[in-house]
């Protein structure tokens, strides 16, 4: 059995085996290189905290979503609906409030019973 001295001396005085000496002193400082991690700035750990950046952020989002469903959709669409009711609704009450109740008030006069009836209508409906 050879010594791994014996090895090397055997593969550098072969021709063939050159280029696996020469792939190993290369992988070999490549790996030193990546592994020195005296200084913050070095690429191993510019790589890891890249990369741990990366995961973090995909495991927060995959935690605080849901999985998009029709039901999820269509609990969307009919709460906008509701929504675009109200605005409709609302829009209504400052009508009858600025066309007929304010300027009934502004002249001295009671509000006509159908406008009170109509806005309690509509406030009514807002429930």
């Amino acid at each position: 059995m050879k010594s791994l001295i014996q090895y090397f001396r055997d593969t550098i005085h072969n021709e063939k085996g050159q280029s696996a000496i020469e792939y190993i002193v290369i992988c070999t400082a490549l790996v030193t290189m990546l592994l020195i991690t005296s200084s913050h700035n070095s690429i191993y750990n510019i790589v890891s905290h890249t990369m741990q950046d990366k995961y973090n952020s995909y495991e927060f989002a995959v935690s605080i979503s849901d999985p998009p469903s029709k039901q999820f959709d269509d609990e969307v669409e009919q709460d906008a609906d509701k929504v675009k009711d109200i605005m409709h609704t609302l829009k209504k009450i400052k009508h009858l409030i600025g066309h007929s109740i304010i300027p009934d008030i502004t002249h001295g006069k009671i509000p006509s019973m159908d406008s009170i009836k109509e806005f309690g209508k509509l406030v009514e409906s807002l429930f």
